[in-house]
Parts: C-alpha cells; sequence; structure tokens
C-alpha cells in the first residue's frame, strides 16, 4: 500500500514538470531593413529607401514538449544605414571646447551624389515567440534589443570626390529598443524601434532610429 501511494505520487509529480527544450527553429534571421530618422528638424530628409542589414543567431527554448510558446535569446550585428540632405555638425566655441552635436541640412547649391550615415550595434536581442506547426508555419515574436556601438561613420561623394567621418561624439553608445516579427514559412516582415535617440539625451538633434523590412529565415 506505502509503495502504491508513492508511486502514484512520483507519477502526479512528474506531470507538474514543464520541460523547457532548445529547439532548432529560427535560430539564424537575417533582415533587410529600410532604416528612418523620426523628429526631423526642420529642411533635413530622408532618402525614401535607405537599405540597412541585420544578423542574429538565437537560442530558442519552447514551455514544454509540444509548446507553440518560446523564449529566444542571442547576439547579432545591426548595420543601420540612413541617407539624407544633412550632416551632423558640433558645436565649437572660442575657448576651444565643443558642444551640442546638430543634424543640418546642406545648403540648396551644394551638390552631391551619396550621403549616407551609418551606426553599426553589436546587439543582444530577447524574444518571446509563437510558431505554429507545420511546413510553411505561421510565426510571430516580440522582443526587446540591447546594443552597444562599434563604430559610426558619414559616407559622402560629392564634386570634390568620397570622404569618410569616423566617430561623431556624443552618438549613443548603449541603445535598447523593441522589436516585432510577422510572418510565415521563411519570410516575416520585421521592425524595429528604438527607445533611446541617435544623438545622446541633451548632447544634440534628438532624432529617434527605426527599422522595418523583411527577415529571412533561411534554417527552421
Amino acid at each position: 500500500m506505502v509503495l502504491f501511494c508513492l508511486s502514484a505520487k512520483a507519477q502526479t509529480d512528474s506531470t507538474l514538470i514543464v520541460p523547457v527544450k532548445d529547439r532548432y527553429d529560427d535560430k539564424l534571421i537575417i533582415e533587410l531593413t529600410n532604416d528612418m530618422w523620426l523628429d526631423l528638424p526642420d529642411g533635413v530628409e530622408l532618402r525614401p529607401v535607405s537599405i540597412g542589414f541585420k544578423g542574429y543567431f538565437y537560442t530558442d527554448y519552447t514551455f514544454g514538449r509540444k509548446s507553440n510558446v518560446s523564449f529566444a535569446w542571442g547576439l547579432g550585428i545591426s548595420a543601420d544605414n540612413v541617407h539624407s540632405n544633412a550632416e551632423l555638425v558640433q558645436e565649437e566655441f572660442e575657448d576651444g571646447t565643443t558642444g551640442d552635436q546638430i543634424l543640418t541640412p546642406f545648403g540648396e547649391d551644394y551638390e552631391y551624389e551619396t550621403n549616407k550615415h551609418t551606426t553599426t550595434y553589436l546587439e543582444l536581442p530577447l524574444e518571446l515567440r509563437f510558431i505554429a506547426k507545420g511546413r510553411n508555419a505561421f510565426r510571430f515574436a516580440v522582443g526587446f534589443r540591447v546594443g552597444y556601438l562599434l563604430s559610426d561613420k558619414q559616407k559622402i561623394i560629392d564634386t570634390r570626390g568620397k570622404r569618410k567621418i569616423y566617430d561623431f561624439e556624443h552618438v549613443t553608445t548603449f541603445r535598447y529598443g523593441v522589436n516585432a516579427r510577422i510572418g510565415i514559412g521563411k519570410v516575416a516582415l520585421t521592425g524595429f524601434y528604438s527607445l533611446t535617440p541617435l544623438i545622446e539625451e541633451g548632447k544634440g538633434t534628438q532624432v529617434i532610429p527605426i527599422s522595418a523590412g523583411i527577415a529571412i529565415i533561411p534554417f527552421k
């Protein structure tokens, strides 16, 4: 009788354990995005399309053997490219000190072919996912990304040739924001909204980086 009770209790307790398993779904995600800035100052305009690249490797954990819901975290690179008619100009004072970074539009008579500002971040993404069953499964994810600035530069091609300007002062070092992804099979729509401005708060023009585009899931 005692053995029977212990056996029954063990079986009952085992049903309460929810295993969390690492699975192979959405391990690698590649994003091609249109990168933009919000809250532009007067006179600043963006090119309609500015293509950026993002790539992430994830570890995905399901909440149970048959669960469609999972938690994922990973590591990746985000390279945002924004084409505009403006440049970052830092204030300079007579005593030799510098001030804010101001996003300033070019003069009307300035001729240029390309003007692109690129920021590259090493990112840690965290996601809550729903992935249905089946070959071309519906998939949805919402998450949060934290990034560390690796580099920033401006590339200009004009009548004087090509030149690059690196490491603008006061560009946000630690960036964070929210992301979402929805799709079917190996293709999804993706979006990111930064909760931090391009330039550190109180240090210059406060434009907000956002991205929207296509996510490719080559292995699932």
